[in-house]
């Protein structure tokens, strides 16, 4: 009897063992998964596999993937970001995505890698397949009109993209626009300011409107950003550039903040303004010129500055000579700075002073007439 009981209980625990779902995972619960590990898709597309990876603890976990054929390109993505390292949570595991990119010219055939986890000495795998399969339900093809453009940095940046269906059937595709930390990108229907999706025909075509903003303070150099339409197991992207070029702004002063000038009527009088860069690119071939009152003359020492660094300050001396006949008063001149990309003006009083000969003149004559009139008196007053 107790040979019988022995012989039960080893029946049981073989078929107990036979029955178990297999879970590839570590000894402390370290799991990597996705709900459809092999794909058919064409070349020249992009295969997405959505990936869990959870752990009974938190922990920071690298990500990698073997076996990528030549020329492939695997990216792991979490928040619209690239990433290669994710964070678990056991009460909210982390949304992330392996996007494998296939070269236009891969032939048929099943490719096979694996997605590797690994963390706090632990590893997991993952084993995914692509086949790429000719004419697997057509393509979908995104084609911007212009895949690059160049501005300073507070323009917004306007792109407009054709996608093309060759599919056999109509599909809808969500649209997203990504780019780098603090860049906002947002990918809409052309003539639809709240949507997000778009839906074309088959053996149609739809227009994709994009703008791109830059952060406030944003440097010059070249950002890359892209734009996704993914929908009904088909995920295509194409990438965008934005060469930032700087601000372009300056203001025109004078060293004390006057705006008023002392001039005299036939001399030559000096005023000093300043040109100074308040944008982050630089001025080039700044013009300065100004707008006098009639028949007066205005020159300057520097009326061309070659160049003006961001923050920095240029001086220009003016020579403002009144008109022979202008009369004492106060006149205004208009001074003003100027590159292609922007400008600056300001507006200075001048006050006119008589010329000291012409005073000098006016005294002879009010003295001559003095004179006369004790004259006339000392002839006349006798009689």
């Amino acid at each position: 009897m107790r040979k019988v009981t022995y012989v039960i209980a080893l029946t049981m625990t073989v078929l107990a063992v036979f029955a178990a779902p297999v879970v590839a995972q570590t000894a402390t619960g370290l799991t990597i998964s996705t709900p459809f590990p092999g794909v058919t898709t064409d070349a020249g597309s992009t295969a997405p596999f959505d990936l869990l990876v959870e752990a009974p603890t938190r922990r920071t976990v690298a990500l990698a993937v073997d076996g990528v054929p030549d020329g492939w390109t695997a990216t792991f993505r979490g928040a619209s970001l690239a990433v290669n390292q994710v964070a678990t949570n056991p009460d909210a595991p982390p949304e992330l995505r392996l996007d494998v990119i296939i070269p236009t010219g891969a032939a048929e055939g099943d490719y096979a890698m694996t997605v590797t986890a690994a963390g706090d000495g632990e590893t997991a795998s993952l084993p995914i397949n692509v086949t790429v399969q000719g004419g697997a339900g057509g393509t979908v093809t995104l084609t911007p009109d212009f895949q690059g453009l160049q501005g300073p940095a507070d323009e917004t940046f306007p792109f407009n993209i054709e996608a093309a269906n060759d599919t056999p059937a109509e599909v809808t595709l969500e649209l997203e626009g990504e780019g780098p930390i603090g860049w906002v990108v947002e990918a809409r229907p052309s003539g639809q300011s709240q949507a997000s999706t778009i839906t074309i025909d088959s053996g149609g075509t739809g227009r994709i409107q994009v703008t791109a903003t830059p952060p406030v303070n944003v440097t010059e150099g070249t950002y890359d950003l892209r734009v996704t339409a993914r929908g009904g197991g088909i995920s295509v992207e194409t990438p965008l550039v934005v060469q930032i070029t700087g601000s372009y702004a300056m203001e025109m002063t004078t060293p004390d903040d006057r705006l008023n000038a002392s001039v005299t009527v036939g001399q030559p009088s000096q005023f000093q303004l300043l040109v100074v860069n308040t944008g982050s690119a630089p001025l080039t071939n700044v013009e300065v010129t100004a707008t006098p009152p009639s028949n007066w003359e205005v020159t300057f020492d520097t009326a061309a500055i070659a160049s003006i660094p961001p923050g920095e300050v240029a001086t220009v001396n003016a020579t403002i000579t009144p008109a022979d006949g202008a009369i004492a008063g106060d006149y205004q001149i208009t001074f003003r700075a100027t590159v292609p990309e922007t400008s600056a003006n300001i507006e200075v009083r001048a006050t006119v002073s008589p010329s000291a000969f012409g005073g000098l003149v006016g005294i002879g004559l009010i003295l001559l007439v003095l004179a006369g009139l004790a004259w006339v008196f000392r002839r006349f007053g006798r009689r």
